[in-house]
């Protein structure tokens, strides 16, 4: 068998390309070693001094490249992993058990069979009624293949040992430069030093090492959980440990719940589960057992078998009210029979929901953001610097006769100060005070990386109910039919249709727990206005076998009559999928079996029977909807009186819902959160674009955004234009009383679409959208989809796989997008954002980067504000470290041109006193108030800042210079100690004190002038730590020019300035210094110039962001882009 399944993989050449099991693909390559690349390598290795094994550390393609070569997957020995969407590589060996061969990546098993590369990822595929078949539970026979396929059911997360994560931390390349740093500073004499950066170095990578543990240690935890299950195999009983279950398992669920450990599918009984610690949804929901229909259907008595539709086959994320998902809790379950309900253990360890959030958190998929590439390409600039340093050096040492190796270790030593080794950890200062700051407004980050993002969001979409709204509603009214429309009705007494109010006691998902109604608040609103109770039925209670719940009427509500009760007998809980929910009634009087449904008003509208329908359906409808109401609609039907308990549990859920009789609507207000509209016109005012994003109503949700303000009223922006389907072709409908509409012919351009708007409207508009509409024009119109998302404001009914399509179409077209929402149906949006924000009462939630404890959307002010201010301080840190770097450069050159160098003792002090202390305190300053109506640029290095960088190391250069040669010109400048002939070593001269002292004003005239404020940051004066700091600094430089502190100079290797008009003739030289620096970067920073090296930039065709050259072309079509509210 296994020769066979080589054969066929051999047949397969040396390539496949798997899936991970969502979106991601991967191109799997067998591997062997190479023998002859193993010695040449080897050999290498050796001569390179171990440079070359780091080289194949960091960068796993060398290491495939050097030591192996391609194979045949089915005689391979190691694959090698490349994922063309991140470009990442990866290789690791092919392990075998059991005649079975696999390998792992990224915590996923891919074993070899039957001539493919298959994922493990649990029972997959299979109908309902395969999954009850499994009920008899796994037997032996079958167990010990289930272990070596699935393994253990364990989500492990090893916490490393401090000294691995000392060597994993270590050999990163920031370390081995500073490694190389280091030895060469000891080797040339700096060892105080020397010994100072070693110590922060280690410093640093303990405190790294520490948060790197305690965070291994925390996601650990979470992974973690161990139980006692008791589960059925070979027809006994057995109590096990939760590291023991594999797929199939049959799972007994006591009433009082338990942790669940593994994914799996209640096949009887139901249950309540708080699923907050995934979700971070904090409202319990009700699971129910999946149903049994046979696989196969028999129509009028004909044999043949009828293949059947998909939605009769388990799938995950359609039938999410069926799944227990690991890491969540049974609060309680419902037994249909005896003491336990029963699921079907469908996926173990890391292939688990939870698992697959973890694997996430564990191997994030890389971030591309034009931030940090920017620092890779300056720092490759500054290597060009270094290289220009390093010829210099030789040159000037060999003409002052110094030795070849003195000469490169002088070389290697000013790689060392062109690239500051301290840069990468310099950039990262903002973020951390960021997340310390969020922190104390109860917002959580677990992805520090997301941090910058929040600098450059430029579109947010918020979710509706519990985002904008209150979680809540109130009853506003009942609105009975009887083919017509009756009158409202505001008392639930007062109801005189049976049918409605029976509906609104019965169809519903709350459960009792402890005497309070657990379930959707909705649903506990609509149940208290009726007024009726609801009872659990548990073993005690007779009718236990045939219903899960009874709904009482309450008794003063009827004279002379037993109360009305109603039986629960099947449950089909509401999906966003199907926009619907249904329960099988029994009347407990009547003995009728009655269905009654309630959901979105058009989908009950389209399951009722027509004469049910009042003919102002829509019309009443939208009286209520324009106004913000949220409307829920009722139908029902009597099941024929032949229709038996047993038939009830195996029909399809489509055979209940249909040919409903449609009974009213039920009117509920949904009120904006406190501070919504003055957050969303703060957000406006920032040019952030927004939208909304909801399964709700689209006139519901048009009416919300208007008062909200997503629409805004006033300005002159206050048309609404729905975009829906017509047919193959796309119609434009005005949201007014007149209801103006214009169908697009079925061929058409840009301007075509101009003109059909314009014919309905000369106003400032913005665009709404169903899900049913979205769908066909992301599909059929790009031109209208194009438009759609620079102009959508209102998407409705919008279901939770739409909503992330959504966002990653923002995304494709250049957008930095943020989500927000209630981290329940809106995970998947959360996850594909740049900055997901769960609203949750949780501490953190793994649904989202960001977490907000406080469920309001002032958050998302809280993560702008300081994702801006981090942004603007990387950008600052950046800029300064440049600086110091070319300052310290410059310096050093001059030194080399006399046969000299700076001291250690000026390095130290340069190094740990000066540029540590600034560069520590840069991210000090808070965020601004208010959000500025522009946001800081993404980009470390455009046009502007080279520029502007070139000219500030010309202006230092000219200062330094200047004094280097003025010196020379005083009347008690030593002459003879001008040039030393042969190697370059410290001694003291009226050059280094000279070109010293000027650069230490120049670090802190930079360090002033570069730490920028307003817009995105408090006035710098604000931040005092830094003041003090600049004012330390600014002192010590005039000590050094006045030196009244011998031993200071001594320490400093300084040469007395002598004369006090030298000493102020330095102190002119530096004002006037700092006058030209900050002149330089205010001219630069005016509107006139920022334009006009903008367009030098697009001249050098720097590419723009897609949706701004979409916008260009839409607005040379129509003069409505023209205005600013196009943006917004």
């Amino acid at each position: 068998m296994i020769q066979e399944e080589r054969k066929l993989l051999m047949d397969h050449h040396h390539s496949q390309t798997i899936s991970d099991g969502s979106s991601s693909k991967y191109i799997i390559t067998g591997m062997r070693n190479s023998i002859p690349k193993l010695i040449v390598t080897t050999i290498l290795t050796v001569c390179s001094g171990g440079l070359l094994l780091l080289a194949m550390h960091w960068y796993p393609k060398i290491n495939v490249i050097l030591t192996k070569k391609k194979s045949n997957l089915g005689v391979a020995t190691h694959v090698h992993i490349h994922s063309p969407e991140t470009d990442l590589h990866g290789i690791t060996r092919i392990k075998s058990s059991g005649g079975c061969r696999y390998f792992t990546y990224q915590h996923s098993k891919y074993i070899f069979e039957c001539g493919e590369i298959l994922l493990v990822n649990g029972l997959e595929n299979l109908h309902y009624s395969d999954i009850h078949a499994m009920s008899g539970g796994v037997t032996d026979s079958v167990l010990e293949y289930k272990l070596e396929r699935y393994g253990p059911n364990v989500i492990d997360v090893p916490v490393p040992s401090y000294i691995v994560l000392f060597f994993k931390e270590a050999l990163q390349p920031f370390y081995i430069f500073q490694a190389f740093a280091v030895t060469l500073w000891m080797i040339e004499g700096y060892v105080q030093y020397a010994t100072a950066i070693l110590i922060i170095s280690f410093g640093s990578i303990a405190i790294t090492i520490f948060e790197q543990r305690k965070q291994k240690k925390k996601i650990n935890k979470m992974a973690a959980s161990s139980v006692e299950i008791e589960v059925l195999r070979n027809g006994e009983n057995l109590v096990l440990p939760s590291c023991d279950l594999v797929p199939g398992d049959v799972m007994l669920i006591p009433r009082d719940g338990l942790l669940l450990c593994c994914d799996a599918v209640l096949v009887s009984g139901s249950a309540i589960v708080n699923e907050c610690a995934l979700t971070g949804e904090s409202i319990p929901v009700s699971k129910a057992s999946v149903p049994y229909i046979s696989k196969f259907i028999y129509e009028s008595g004909d044999v043949e078998k009828v293949s059947v539709s998909e939605d009769l086959v388990f799938n995950p994320e359609r039938d999410k009210k069926y799944s227990l998902l690991s890491g969540t809790t049974v609060i309680q379950s419902k037994p249909t029979s005896g003491s336990h309900s029963v699921a079907i253990v469908m996926r173990t360890g890391f292939s688990t929901f939870k698992g697959s959030l973890i694997r996430a958190i564990l191997c994030p998929k890389p971030t591309k953001f034009e931030f940090q590439a920017d620092a890779q390409r300056f720092i490759m600039m500054l290597s060009f610097f270094a290289a220009f340093g390093f010829a210099y050096t030789f040159y000037i040492s060999l003409k002052l006769g110094g030795s070849i190796a003195k000469t490169l270790r002088l070389g290697l030593d000013l790689i060392t100060v062109v690239v500051p080794p301290a840069l990468p950890a310099a950039l990262t200062i903002g973020v951390v005070y960021a997340i310390q700051r969020l922190k104390t407004t109860k917002v959580f980050c677990i992805d520090p990386q997301r941090v910058n993002f929040c600098g450059n969001v430029q579109f947010i979409c918020f979710d509706k109910t519990g985002t904008l709204t209150e979680d809540g509603l109130s009853i506003l009214c009942v609105v009975p039919s009887a083919s017509i429309f009756l009158a409202a009705i505001r008392k639930a007494d007062l109801i005189k249709q049976d049918r409605l109010l029976h509906a609104m006691a019965a169809c519903h998902e709350i459960s009792k727990i402890n005497g309070e109604y657990i379930g959707d608040p909705l649903d506990i609103e609509m149940f208290k206005f009726t007024g009726w109770s609801l009872e659990d039925c548990d073993e005690l209670n007779p009718l236990a076998s045939f219903v899960s719940a009874i709904v009482s009427s309450p008794i003063d509500d009827v004279e002379n009559e037993d109360p009305a009760e109603i039986g629960i007998i099947r449950i089909f809980p509401f999906t966003s999928e199907l926009q619907r929910m249904a329960v099988v009634t029994k009347s407990l009087q009547t003995e009728e079996m009655i269905v009654f449904c309630k959901g979105s008003p058009e989908m009950i509208h389209s399951l009722s029977r027509k004469e049910t329908i009042p003919h102002n359906f829509y019309s009443e409808l939208d009286s209520y909807t324009n106004e913000g109401y949220r409307v829920i609609a009722f139908g029902w039907k009597v099941l024929d009186s032949e229709t038996s308990w047993h038939s009830i549990q195996t029909m399809r859920r489509s055979q209940f819902e249909c040919n409903l009789n449609f009974c009213g609507f039920l009117i509920m207000e949904n009120h904006l959160k406190e501070d919504t509209t003055s957050c969303i016109s703060e957000l406006y005012y920032s040019n952030t674009k927004v939208c909304m994003v909801t399964g709700d109503n689209i006139f519901t949700a048009i009416s919300v955004s208007k008062k909200c303000g997503i629409v805004p009223i006033d300005n002159g922006l206050n048309d609404v234009i729905v975009v829906k389907k017509e047919g193959e072709s796309v119609a434009f409908q005005l949201d007014s009383k007149e209801k103006s509409s214009v169908t697009l012919p079925v061929k058409y351009s840009q301007q075509d679409i101009v003109t059909a708007i314009s014919g309905i409207t000369d106003k400032p508009y913005v665009l709404a959208v169903t899900e049913t509409a979205f769908n066909h024009v992301a599909l059929f119109h790009p031109l209208v989809y194009e438009l759609l998302l620079l102009k959508g404001k209102i998407f409705a009914r919008m279901k939770p796989g739409k909503k992330q399509k959504l966002v990653e179409d923002l995304q494709k077209i250049g957008y930095t997008v943020s989500m927000c929402g209630d981290g329940a149906n809106d995970c998947g949006a959360l996850k594909a954002a740049h900055a997901g924000v769960s609203l949750s009462e949780a501490e953190a939630s793994i649904a989202a980067p960001f977490t907000s404890a406080n469920p309001s959307i002032s958050c998302m002010i809280e993560i702008l504000r300081q994702g801006r201010a981090a942004l603007v301080t990387a950008s600052v840190t950046f800029r300064f470290m440049a600086m110091y770097s070319l300052i310290q450069f410059i310096t050093s050159l001059l030194h080399y041109s006399i046969g000299t160098n700076m001291t250690d003792s000026q390095f130290l002090y340069i190094d740990m006193f000066v540029i540590s202390a600034i560069a520590a305190t840069l991210g000090l300053s808070q965020p601004a108030a208010e959000l500025a109506p522009t946001t800081p640029k993404a980009q470390l290095i455009d046009f502007k800042v080279f520029v502007l960088l070139s000219l500030h190391v010309l202006i230092t250069f000219g200062f330094q210079f200047s004094v280097f040669t003025m010196v020379k010109t005083f009347p008690f400048y030593d002459a003879s100690s001008a040039v030393i002939m042969g190697d370059l070593h410290t001694r003291k001269c009226l050059e280094n004190t000279a070109v010293f002292v000027v650069s230490q004003f120049q670090y802190a005239i930079y360090g002033v002038v570069l730490c920028a404020g307003p817009p995105f940051r408090q006035p710098a004066y604000r931040n005092w730590i830094l003041m003090l700091v600049f004012l330390v600094c600014v002192v010590m430089s005039v000590v050094f020019v006045f030196q009244p502190i011998p031993f200071l100079n001594n320490l400093m290797n300084l040469v007395s300035l002598q004369q006090l008009d030298v000493k102020v003739t330095f102190i002119l030289l530096m004002a006037l210094n700092f006058v030209l620096v900050y002149l330089v970067e205010e001219l630069f920073n005016t509107n006139k110039v920022s334009r006009y090296l903008d367009g030098v930039k697009i001249f050098l065709n720097k590419a723009k962001p897609e949706f701004v050259i979409l916008r260009e072309g839409w607005e040379n079509l129509h003069s409505d882009f023209n205005s600013k509210n196009f943006y917004k």
